[in-house]
């Protein structure tokens, strides 16, 4: 079986020996180099997204704070319509607050029972309360990514902001999580986005790939097999006996060469053969 597969590839032509090697040399950097930016890509819009994120979850902090400080933050209604306008914000596919068990201690105690939908009711809201890190998720389907979930906790700190949260929160320690924000956002224009890029690239590496060929078949051609095959030709002239026609050999190459010492070899051959008919 290997025996058949060396011999079939000695077998093929010179022009394919050469130009396949030199043209995988071509695809395989062009490849490596779009798979890079495709990751680039992602990875930018997935930090950037991360960014947008954070701004939003600290922004949300502050404006729970200030409801705090004038005292809405009691007002169910009033945090509801706080959550409704950072849903809307583009981009955001979902967004909720979640409060943490101090807090919802507190809020039991003073306010009365808060939004259910401020109750942690799932794994990664969870995890938010129980880290004091900003937490990034991409979820896929089908391979590629859907969604980005990022979770921002609150710390409390003696001066956040300017703010001491533990003025407010007296149960709390510096360094608890009070709660966080969870946010997911659609990464649809990402897919988009890289499908559009991968299309591009694709039309491009293959006009570039096909130039490439063009440009080192015509070269092979024109510096290796035309002056091969003439030879060859010349060859089956003169093993009939016709030694009139000699190889142009204008260049100093190996191919140059070659040619001349075909010609001094089709010179010695001629006077070998008349020599051999004077002596008959």
């Amino acid at each position: 079986m290997s025996k058949s597969i060396f011999q079939a590839i000695k077998d093929v032509s010179i022009k394919t020996k050469i130009i396949v090697p030199l043209v995988l040399l071509v695809i395989i950097p062009i490849a490596l180099i779009s798979y890079n930016t495709y990751n680039l890509q992602r990875n930018l819009t997935v930090s950037l997204t991360k960014h947008d994120a954070i701004v939003t979850a600290k922004t949300t902090l502050s404006s729970l704070n200030a409801m705090m400080l004038n005292g809405t933050i009691k007002k169910n209604k009033d945090r509801k319509q706080l959550f409704g306008i950072y849903k809307k914000i583009k981009g955001i596919k979902r967004f909720k607050v979640i409060r943490g068990s101090l807090v919802n201690k507190e809020f039991n105690k003073k306010y009365g029972p808060g939004l259910k939908e401020e109750l942690p009711n799932s794994s990664f809201d969870k995890e938010i309360l129980n880290s004091n890190k900003t937490i990034t998720k991409i979820i896929y389907r089908k391979g590629l990514p859907y969604e980005l979930k990022v979770g921002v906790p609150f710390v409390a700190k003696t001066n956040s902001r300017g703010i001491d949260c533990l003025a407010c929160h007296k149960d709390a320690s510096s360094g608890d999580v009070l709660g966080g924000i969870k946010l997911v956002y659609s990464l649809k224009p990402l897919r988009n986005s890289q499908k559009i890029f991968t299309k591009e690239t694709l039309i491009i590496g293959i006009i570039f790939i096909v130039i490439i060929i063009l440009f080192l078949y015509f070269i092979i051609k024109s510096a290796i097999i035309k002056p091969i095959a003439k030879m060859s030709k010349l060859a089956d002239e003169i093993s009939k006996g016709h030694f009139e026609e000699e190889i142009e050999h204008p260049r100093n190459d190996e191919i140059g060469s070659l040619a001349k010492s075909f010609n001094r070899m089709q010179v010695s051959l001629k006077k070998a053969m008349e020599l051999l008919k004077r002596g008959r």
